[in-house]
């Protein structure tokens, strides 16, 4: 890679560290890290972070995240490992658990099918997380559902009474549901789990999270997909409108914005460019970093 005083720039990194940073950004961000890191889909190029400031700053920052988002991600794995030694009672009662009512002659849940195994694999490090928190602040756990789910009590809010966390339900203390209930909502929070499973293999820890809060502010209540996919009846929730309110348009104009002010530099560029047919950028940045129309 020459300079352009005719020398040669150093490799930002050595064939044995891009392999560590690529095992580094999918335990972070799963594909999409792969992608953001790999030689020939990589967004920040080495001889742009290089050749510009900007793109050095924005390349630390983008490698430090992913080493944060990684460590969480071995934690979270360690924990639920952890757990996974430990044989949690199933959560049985003759008619509720709800009330106070103590659960007799607990039984250790069956072993769990091919499917299941994948997904607490692939859903350990949040799962893990999840319990971290429930350690701290719960009382108590026990298995439910076939693929099993973890039932962490913790206190709730009363318009709030459980989340999904990766394998982990997070519950009231004193969930006030009967049998019947309880197995549709197990089945509605183990479609919870599989999206949970996907969005961890596409997007690491915190794409779930990100695109459920985007989904349920565009789509709130009942027309939100990822409560759809995981059946709205079974997880408490009324019937979609007829006919459907759709999306929001003032919060996808939102999003848009906000997407617009992230990627401010790539849209200047990408105008400067369609205009003049041609990106001139200053020393010391590259041409997305390069204000005004030099």
């Amino acid at each position: 890679m020459d300079s352009p005083a005719g020398g040669r720039h150093r490799r930002p990194t050595s064939p044995a560290m891009r392999v560590v940073w690529a095992v580094v950004a999918f335990l972070g961000a799963g594909v999409l890290g792969l992608f953001i890191v790999l030689p020939r889909t990589r967004f920040l190029r080495p001889r742009r972070v290089l050749a510009c400031e900007l793109c050095q700053r924005r390349h630390r920052r983008l490698l430090a995240a992913m080493v944060v988002l990684a460590c969480l991600s071995v934690v979270g794995f360690g924990l639920r490992v952890s757990q996974k030694a430990r044989e949690l009672p199933a959560c049985v009662a003759d008619v509720s658990i709800a009330e106070g009512r103590r659960v007799i002659d607990p039984q250790v849940p069956p072993r769990g099918s091919v499917r299941s195994t994948v997904r607490s694999v692939l859903t350990a490090p949040v799962s893990g997380l999840a319990l971290a928190f429930a350690e701290v602040r719960g009382r108590g756990l026990c298995s439910v559902g076939d693929p099993p789910i973890t039932l962490a009590f913790v206190p709730q809010s009363a318009e709030h009474p459980g989340s999904m966390v990766g394998e982990v339900f997070l519950s009231s203390p004193t969930p006030r549901i009967d049998a019947v209930r309880a197995a549709r909502l197990a089945r509605h929070e183990s479609r919870h789990v599989d999206q949970w499973a996907v969005c961890s293999v596409l997007g690491g820890i915190g794409l779930l999270p990100v695109a459920y809060l985007v989904d349920s502010t565009v789509y709130p209540g009942s027309e939100n997909h990822f409560e759809q996919s995981a059946g709205l009846d079974a997880g408490g929730y009324s019937p979609p409108p007829d006919p459907p309110v759709g999306p929001r348009l003032w919060v996808v104009a939102m999003w848009t914005g906000v997407v617009l002010l992230i990627g401010r530099r790539r849209v200047r560029w990408a105008v400067r460019t369609l205009v003049r047919r041609r990106s001139t950028h200053v020393p010391g940045r590259c041409a997305v970093h390069t204000p005004g129309w030099t």
